[in-house]
Formats: structure tokens, sequence, C-alpha cells
């Protein structure tokens, strides 16, 4: 099972409703995937890096700026906004396709 984790700036409001349609989205094309969310805070440095390394992808709802990441990372603010959100999720769609 493909791993996401979700990110925000406090890990709260805004991680929460991407996970909901993510969650929802998955569901409608009968994709499992296991999600998690955090907050960016607890992911700085090295020690966040590895975190974030462990999972298949990074849905993040703000530019991520940390060299050490290295698996796919998709700004999902269209998630937010619902302004590009189709475009969001089909790469999600392709990351965890793969």
């Amino acid at each position: 099972m493909k791993r996401v984790l979700v990110v925000c700036g406090n890990g709260i409001a805004s991680s929460s409703i991407m996970v909901s349609v993510l969650s929802d989205h998955l569901s409608e094309i009968g994709l499992e995937a296991q999600i998690d969310k955090a907050s960016l805070i607890d992911l700085s440095g090295a020690a966040g890096a590895a975190r974030i390394n462990s999972y298949d992808l990074l849905l993040s709802s703000t530019v991520i700026d940390n060299p050490d990441v290295t698996i796919p990372v998709i700004v999902g603010i269209g998630l937010l906004t619902g302004i590009g959100e189709e475009d969001v999720l089909a790469d999600v769609d392709k990351v965890l396709k793969a």
C-alpha cells in the first residue's frame, strides 16, 4: 500500500481538508493508500526529511524547500481552493499508480 504524507503550516486545518479531499478521490477511483498528516514545523531539518522520505508522496499546502527530501512533492493548494484541483489529483494519481 502506498503512503502519503499531507502537510501544512500547523498540521491542523489545511491538511485536514486536503486529507478529506484526497481520501474521497482515492475511494472514488478504487485506490487504497495510507494517508497521514503533519505540521511543516515538525518536519524541518534532516530528521524531518528522513520521516518525509519514508513515504511515497508528500502533498503540501506550500512549496517544500528541503534538499534532503527525495520523494515526489506535490503542492496541493488546489485541494483547498478548488482551483486546479483536478490537476493536483491527476498528479497524485500518477505517483500513486506508478
